[in-house]
């Protein structure tokens, strides 16, 4: 504890005397200015912290972390842990009968031609996933196919860019992000629009310094094509992930053939993710982790 009659910041090194003052949160010079922000905002801090921590390290230890993914290898371990992290969020929301949650998680439709989840009815099957009712297990089915995607879209990495040997250079259908989304996915539903007029205006959570992990990103990638609010969707898809996983998350729900692995049904669905995202739900429920992301 850094006390009164302890050494001024003049008489020890800068950092010795923050590190010292850390232990109480608050600290107090003459005339009552506050050097550290107060203890309840940093004691926030440190539990969405420990939260992403303890959420990652489930991630970094399951069996899809190591997997080597069709035509693109292992993933990033940023990928797989800003996955799970994302998975822990939004099924958190879920319980809150938050909108866009809702609308990932509800009962598999009839129509193959927007539902991805339809569209891959044989293949989840086939592993013992069902979708037909809604909750948590359609969620947690729809981020294990949404982690194959990732992989086969930008490698898992948060940063990339259009495909350069498309013609996709206008701010409508230059694609961006995780899941190389466009920006004329949005008119699949009502929630895709609100849902990037809100992240315009508050950009968090984003998840980026999770997802960054083991990614390079090199300028191309972070080039933006045409102007306005296409040219911004593409920008906040590379800088804040989390947005790119919501709405890719409702889209796949509602316009499935806008990803061309999700219509060859090139995009793996894995049992070992499913695994991985069971263990976040248990971690989630258990210590109520929810709240802090």
């Amino acid at each position: 504890m850094f006390s009164r009659s302890a050494a001024r910041p003049n008489d020890i090194g800068r950092r010795q005397f923050l590190n010292a003052a850390g232990g109480s949160g608050l600290l107090l010079l003459g005339g009552g200015l506050s050097l550290l922000e107060p203890r309840p905002a940093r004691a926030s801090q440190l539990k969405q912290a420990d939260a992403i921590s303890r959420i990652a390290l489930v991630a970094s230890n399951s069996a899809i972390a190591s997997y080597a993914w069709a035509n693109r290898g292992k993933a990033p371990a940023g990928y797989i842990k800003g996955m799970a992290i994302s998975y822990a969020k939004v099924y958190y929301d879920l319980g809150a009968r938050n909108a866009n949650a809702v609308e990932m998680a509800k009962p598999m439709s009839a129509d193959a031609s927007k539902d991805a989840l339809k569209h891959y009815e044989e293949i989840f099957r086939q592993a013992g996933m069902d979708n037909t009712k809604e909750g948590e297990h359609t969620l947690r089915h729809l981020f294990v196919l949404m982690l194959g995607l990732g992989m086969r879209e930008s490698s898992g990495k948060h940063c990339e860019g259009r495909d350069l040997s498309a013609n996709n250079t206008t701010a409508e259908t230059a694609e961006a992000g995780l899941f190389q989304t466009s920006f004329n996915a949005r008119r699949a539903s009502p929630l895709l629009p609100k849902l990037f007029t809100d992240f315009m205006a508050n950009p968090t959570p984003s998840f980026k310094d999770v997802f960054k992990e083991g990614v390079r990103c090199r300028n191309a990638n972070l080039q933006d094509f045409g102007a306005g609010d296409g040219r911004d969707f593409q920008k906040l898809s590379k800088d804040c992930p989390f947005f790119a996983v919501e709405f890719a998350a409702i889209g796949l729900r509602n316009i499935r053939r806008h990803w061309g692995p999700i219509n060859r049904r090139a995009a793996e669905v894995k049992a070992d993710a499913d695994t991985m995202f069971q263990e976040v739900q248990k971690l989630v429920d258990k210590d109520k982790l929810g709240p802090l992301l």
